[in-house]
């Protein structure tokens, strides 16, 4: 059986490479427009350009993986059974079940090395892809972060709004920094300073002007005044990174600061995103369990039918999940089972017609 287990593994090989290749291509297609304008408007280098699509390559592979591997099962398949092999090993004996076991394995290891892709390479691509961006084909300068804003409840249930026109992740300063503390629809305090300093564990505000508005109106001038705006540098960093550019340790620390009770909106993308996260890449073997019994049928044995084929259960299966994200991300309570729900019913589809193609 090892030789039959190593033989299907084996055919897997060409077509993987081809639809990763292919699949690929269609993905970057738009991402090269977008680098073509850049060099043109932003006069970036050629060499500026090339590094920031590199470091945005391993976002589409992650998305291009899963689709990959369906193609590469469903070619297989198709070769396998339009040569009449299929025919030949159920005629010795061999069981269905047993020729798409390895195939299964494939797809469940394919799903365990894009998780890991996924959270060890890709966050750290893309944050190398922003800094590219931010200064070698932008202007760059100190105002690469603008209108940042951070929403704090205080120990006594007022709420501070923090918000900048710029931050400078390299030197951690902040420029002019505007704070609003509201005690429920009643604003109780402004604060303007032109320049904020992160030193140790505070945020130090210089040349700061406070404007006392409740119970009776002041003007405060401080040169120096250490306030606490509810996020540290890094923090700042992750409020302008997208989720889907995170890793599932770098969102729940988001989850665990208190995100919640201070922007319902992003709690909701953010929890969402965490649990899609760990469910997207089982996309593998969803379609390895698809197109399985899909790819044993005769009529599938082109290339081309095999590639329209894949392309309909893709887009049939990203539909799916981007409704049920929607679902989740409006009510957050479901996230988790709207993340899963479309491997959930796609396997079982393809679970039932494997079953009933080892019954023919």
């Amino acid at each position: 059986m090892k030789i039959l287990d190593r033989y299907m593994v084996t055919a897997l090989g060409g077509p993987f490479l081809f639809g990763l290749a292919a699949f690929t291509l269609l993905f970057v297609a738009g991402e090269l427009l977008n680098i073509a304008r850049l060099v043109s408007e932003e006069h970036a280098s050629l060499i500026a350009a090339a590094k920031y699509f590199i470091y945005t390559l391993p976002g589409t592979l992650v998305l291009t993986f899963p689709m990959s591997m369906l193609l590469a099962v469903l070619l297989a398949m198709s070769r396998l059974s339009g040569d009449s092999e299929i025919t030949a090993m159920r005629a010795g004996g061999v069981s269905l079940y047993r020729i798409a076991a390895p195939l299964v394995a494939v797809g469940a290891a394919a799903s365990l090395v894009g998780l890991g892709f996924q959270e060890l390479i890709v966050p750290t691509a893309s944050a190398k892809a922003a800094d590219i961006l931010r200064s070698e084909i932008q202007s760059g300068g100190t105002n690469i972060l603008s209108n940042q804003m951070v929403n704090t409840v205080l120990p006594n249930g007022d709420r501070q709004l923090t918000m900048a026109q710029g931050f400078d992740p390299h030197s951690d300063e902040l420029q002019n920094t505007t704070i609003e503390v509201f005690r429920g629809t009643t604003p109780m305090s402004l604060l303007f300073a032109p320049r904020g300093a992160y030193h140790g564990d505070t945020w130090k505000f210089y040349d700061a002007t406070e404007f006392v508005l409740t119970p009776c109106c002041e003007r405060i001038d401080n040169p120096e005044l250490a306030i606490d705006i509810g996020a540290d540098p890094t923090q700042l960093v992750d409020l302008q990174r997208a989720p889907e550019d995170m890793s599932r340790s770098e969102i729940r620390r988001l989850l665990r600061s208190g995100v919640k009770t201070t922007d319902a909106g992003r709690y909701a993308r953010l929890l969402v995103t965490y649990h899609s996260k760990l469910a997207r890449p089982w996309a593998s073997l969803v379609f390895t369990l698809l197109a399985i019994p899909l790819g044993i049928r005769p009529q599938r044995s082109s290339s081309g039918a095999g590639f329209g084929i894949s392309i309909a259960i893709v887009f049939a299966f990203y539909v799916a999940t981007t409704m049920c994200l929607a679902i989740g991300q409006s009510f957050p309570a479901t996230s988790l089972a709207m993340a899963w729900l479309p491997n959930v019913v796609f396997s079982a589809a393809g679970v039932w017609m494997l079953r009933q193609a080892a019954q023919v």
